[in-house]
Order: C-alpha cells, then structure tokens, then sequence
C-alpha cells in the first residue's frame, strides 16, 4: 500500500497484481509505503478504513481529498498466478504447489480447503466493505498503457514500471471445461468488475456500487479420531 495525499490518491496492493513491480517504480514519490509484512501491504478496503484513512484524516488529508485505486486482474488468471508463485517454493515446504497440476489447486480453492496452499481471499472482498465497493477507480493490469499515464499524469513524471518478482517459467496449465466453469461461477463477482474494465482498462467512479461478494466456504478441517 502506497499513499501519495499532496498527488490525489491512495494505491492499495492489491496480491499478484504487479504490486511489486509498480512498488519500485512509485515508491520514491509515496509519502506512506507499507510493504511489509504482506497482510499489510496488501491491505483491502476493510483494512484501510480501518487502519489507515484514520491516520490520513488527521494529518490534513480526509477521505474526500483523494482517489482510492487498484489494479486488478482477469479473475481465473488471478488464482493462476497464485499457483505459479507458490509453485517456487520447495516441495514439502508449506504452501509450495509443486506438486499440484492447476486444475487440483483450483478446486481445492472453489471448496475451500483450509489445508490446501491456496490464497485465503479473493479479488472481490479486497475491493469492499458489506458488498459495497470502496475504491474510486480500478485498473486493468493488463494495461499498462492505461495506468501509467494516470500515474505519471498524477506525479509529474514519467512512470516507468519493469516486471519483478515474476514467477518461473512453467508449461500452461490446462483446466477441463467443467472446472473452468466452476471457476466463472464461483468468480461472477469478479467478472462484473472485470467486464467494466474491458473498454478502457479502467473503471472509473467505482465507488458505491453493490457488488455482492459470497464468503469463501469453509471446509472442515479433518481431525483425528479421538481415542475413548
């Protein structure tokens, strides 16, 4: 997360959605950075209603004097890149993919395993609070044209962001059609906002709009039997 209050606006760190990348490139202009550890970086709009517009609010920025924005990235693509990420790590080590193919990892997410190395959240709760959408505008990852104008636009500068902490190289992960399905279905909340950012990379006055965001679902965890 990254605050620019005297350039208009907030950027929250939304996970695998180049935050790392676009860290480097805006940090020197920030006057807030928080990048570690990752459940503070990645603060969702709960979290920075909470923990942070306080603090702003008090030194002279209020939640009206700037733009709260994201990135955001194409939902299936999304839990994706999760995989791969994880997938670096060792196997045997807690949350390595390395020996999940990506159609296991997502349904163990869909079903929400609590033991599996799948991302707790999902896109569409980082972007509200009681279903109601709390930033202002939302960026396409996927285009970068788009976003770093705005940002160079808002500092005055030439924005420039390379590709960091890229995950390796792996073969295409192949899902069947009933599982990409499960996926769009289980994702619809994600989808209504992606589909907003399809002709323009961008969405734009986001803020205060429904979006309906079921909770992850909580699958038992297996306890052992116990001994009579």
């Amino acid at each position: 997360m990254m605050a620019f209050p005297t350039h208009g606006f907030v950027l929250l760190a939304m996970p695998k959605c180049a935050s790392t990348s676009i860290e480097s490139a805006l940090a020197p202009y920030a006057s807030l950075v928080i990048d570690k550890p990752p459940s503070r970086k990645h603060l969702g709009c709960a979290g920075f209603t909470k923990r942070i517009e306080p603090g702003l609010a008090a030194d002279g920025h209020p939640r009206s004097s700037y733009e709260l924005v994201t990135m955001f990235r194409e939902p299936v693509a999304w839990l994706e890149s999760w995989w791969r990420y994880r997938a670096r790590l060792d196997d045997g080590v807690d949350n390595s993919t390395h020996e999940l193919t990506f159609e296991e990892f997502a349904r163990l997410y869909v079903e929400g395993d609590p033991t599996a190395p799948t991302p707790r959240g999902r896109p569409g709760r980082f972007l509200t609070v009681d279903d109601v959408v709390q930033v202002d505008r939302v960026f396409a990852v996927e285009r970068p044209d788009v976003w770093q104008e705005w940002f160079g636009d808002r500092l005055g500068a030439d924005v420039s962001v390379e590709r960091r902490n890229v995950s390796s190289e792996r073969a295409a992960p192949e899902l069947s059609d009933a599982m990409r399905a499960s996926l769009e279905d289980y994702f619809a909340p994600e989808y209504a906002v992606h589909a907003r950012l399809q002709e323009t990379g961008e969405w734009s006055g986001a803020r205060g709009t429904a979006l309906a965001v079921p909770p992850r679902p909580r699958k038992a965890k297996h306890l052992p039997a116990q001994k009579s």
